[in-house]
């Protein structure tokens, strides 16, 4: 097959979009199929990969980059005659931004299968970082307008449709639901990482068009020198029990429920160290958590920044603990790749929990600074314990890999393809999920 994906994240930022994107399409390339990654141009992406580069302006915020093109519609012709060279046989969209739209676009005009992956919940994020809602609202009549569609209505603040309403009330997840409502509801397939998706937010799209696929992950090789490269790197000494999160260092991750926990931990284990690998978009709130547990707590955590897949291992290597404390994550390829390195993992997410790829291979703990606490000083005093649910964890994120994550997208390339020439799909091997 030949597949064109749509992202509006890519390299060189790092998130778990990315990681998913990137393992699949080197796991459909190895297996013969072509793949081609349409992204926002980054004059620091890699030159070794096939990437449709589309002209982007920088945000100021995170490594950020939006393609303007919805400003002016016309600026996508020359990109959908470039994909109508490749006589691709499926379009696979990540994102909803100006590039995952093209991409919608794309499908559309070119008449192709249209598969979509809910990555992320996308309620929660516009919800902790307050967007305005004006300014989403005035994103889905743009929408409406590329896509050439009636906007979705919308009164009192609230979508008129006939699919559930959104579980989040409210002006945002209302313009957010009106955006799901334009760019999902003609695919021919949605893909959910898991069943959390389903628990936060209804997607409108029959049951039969959902399949259950979860990302895979490979492991996250490292050795003994580059994980005491990391510890001289970053002050970590040999008596130091490292407790370890990897993933943005933001408020929608529970990073404020972290800060706080590791002051309880540190006050019954001194000899604890809380590292933090990942990008940082708000500083001057991370430093107003560590003024409020202290310079004595503070002195003890580590920010390394965002890092490369080799010093992310190393950091693996060297901790004890995955503490995770993050509620609004679908799937968290940090556990699985935590899990791959034989680490023991601490939630704060029961539907995480049970429904990730782990299944249930870690401590789930109430999001609530002492109890979340009290189960890692529980790890922390228990080896044999911690051992058993890291051993548990390795062997449930092993059954995920990346060969098999491909072939079970696959399986939904060729129902998508079947639905768009009106013949009767195959019995899903996947599975419908129930929304």
């Amino acid at each position: 097959m030949r597949v064109a994906h749509f992202t509006d994240t890519y390299l060189p930022r790092r998130d778990g979009v990315i990681t998913s994107i990137r393992t699949l399409v080197a796991a459909q390339t190895a297996a013969g199929h072509g793949a081609i990654t349409a992204v926002p141009r980054h004059p620091d992406q890699p030159t070794d990969q096939a990437l449709l580069q589309l002209r982007a302006l920088p945000l100021g915020v995170a490594g950020l980059r939006v393609s303007p093109w919805p400003l002016r519609g016309v600026a996508c012709r020359g990109t959908l005659a470039e994909l109508a060279e490749l006589e691709l046989d499926v379009i696979h969209v990540h994102t909803p931004g100006p590039v995952g739209l093209l991409g919608v676009v794309a499908a559309r005009r070119l008449g192709l299968p249209l598969v979509q992956t809910y990555h992320t919940d996308l309620h929660a994020y516009v919800e902790a970082y307050r967007f305005p809602a004006p300014a989403l609202r005035a994103g889905v009549r743009l929408y409406a307008r590329r896509l050439d569609v009636p906007r979705p209505a919308m009164r009192r603040g609230r979508i008129d449709r006939g699919w559930l309403p959104s579980r989040r009330p409210g002006r945002r997840g209302d313009a957010l639901d009106a955006c799901n409502s334009l760019l999902l509801s003609d695919c021919d397939a949605v893909v959910v990482p898991t069943r959390a998706v389903l628990n936060r937010i209804s997607l409108p799209v029959p049951d039969e068009r959902i399949f259950l696929v979860p990302s895979g992950v490979g492991p996250c090789p490292t050795t003994p020198t580059a994980v005491a490269t990391l510890r001289r790197r970053y002050g970590l000494g040999e008596a130091d029990r490292v407790l370890l999160f990897v993933g943005r260092i933001n408020r929608e991750k529970g990073i404020d429920l972290l800060i706080e926990a590791f002051a309880h931990v540190f006050a019954q284990r001194p000899a604890a160290k809380l590292m933090l690998v990942g990008a940082m978009y708000e500083p001057r709130w991370f430093a107003g958590l560590l003024r409020q547990v202290g310079p004595e707590v503070a002195a003890r955590v580590v920010w390394a920044g965002e890092q490369p897949a080799d010093v992310v291992a190393a950091a693996y290597g060297a901790a004890e603990l995955f503490a995770f404390p993050s509620r609004t994550d679908t799937q968290a390829l940090v556990l699985q790749e935590a899990a791959l390195a034989g680490l023991p993992a601490v939630l704060a997410d029961p539907v995480l929990q049970q429904y990730g790829a782990l299944a249930g291979a870690a401590v789930c703990a109430d999001a609530e600074p002492a109890a979340f606490a009290h189960a890692l000083v529980g790890l922390l005093d228990d080896p044999a314990a911690a051992r058993r649910i890291g051993s548990l964890a390795a062997a449930r994120a092993a059954e995920h890999t990346p060969a098999r994550y491909a072939t079970a997208i696959l399986d939904v390339y060729e129902q998508a393809e079947a639905r768009r020439i009106g013949a009767v799909a195959m019995p899903a091997r996947l599975g419908t999920v129930p929304a």
